[in-house]
């Protein structure tokens, strides 16, 4: 029984379908962690899992839609403004890997799975350091002059089985392009068939032409011949 309520129903068959999964009280920044569940929010778990390793990786950032004042532009992204939030991903990797653990055991196929819902919040805030300004007397006492609370946050995700439906689209494009092809060749035979008839039809008329004409060339030259 989980100790916080999900933000989602599931019912019927899609509960049996789906899997969930959630951590809570996490030393991370939940701003981060809503971006980075945004981004492999209804991929595949391979793709996300992918998504996730290449941010660690420092190769492929995680676009920030939200959260990015000030943030710069990744050519990975083609122009759009994102970050490597390495803890956050590392997180976000375990919890999906606990989702998965959850489907497989409810006996769910782990290829068919894809990220139905992901979500963080932010969970609670502790006072740390004082609230008032800190004046250039106290600061050398170990005192900080830039105040902030210690913040922890909270995420939830859930997988669900889905049938591919990619590859049959693609068969049928390709199925498509198939009949599309077949119905040109046949169609540029059959005009190559009745083409053919006609072009013999013009040779034998150019040689009946020739042939009539044949004889009255040389009754001229003929004609010719004897009047000199």
């Amino acid at each position: 029984m989980s100790i916080y309520k999900y933000s989602f129903k599931l019912s019927g068959d899609a509960a049996k379908k789906s899997a969930l999964a959630q951590f809570h009280d996490v030393d991370a920044s939940y701003k981060d962690l809503t971006q980075v569940l945004g981004a492999i929010k209804g991929k595949r778990v391979a793709e996300a899992n992918k998504i996730l390793d290449d941010a660690i990786a420092l190769r492929k950032a995680i676009p920030y839609r939200k959260f990015n004042k000030g943030m710069g532009h990744r050519a990975s992204l083609g122009g759009q403004k994102g970050r490597y939030p390495k803890k956050e991903c590392t997180l976000v990797k375990a919890l999906l890997r606990n989702a998965v653990a959850n489907a497989t055991h409810k006996g769910l196929d782990e290829k068919r799975l894809f990220v139905k819902q992901a979500a963080a919040f932010k969970q609670n805030s502790f006072p740390r350091y004082r609230k008032f300004w800190a004046s250039s007397v106290t600061l050398g006492y170990g005192k900080r002059a830039v105040w902030a609370n210690y913040e922890t946050a909270r995420a939830e995700i859930s997988v669900e089985e889905r049938a591919f439906k990619e590859k049959k689209v693609k068969e049928k494009k390709k199925n498509e392009a198939k009949d599309v092809k077949e119905a040109k060749d046949a169609k540029n035979a059959k005009e190559t068939k009745q083409a053919k008839p006609a072009e013999k039809k013009a040779e034998t008329r150019a040689e009946t032409l020739e042939k009539s004409e044949k004889p009255e060339k040389f009754e001229k030259r003929e004609a010719g011949n004897q009047k000199i």
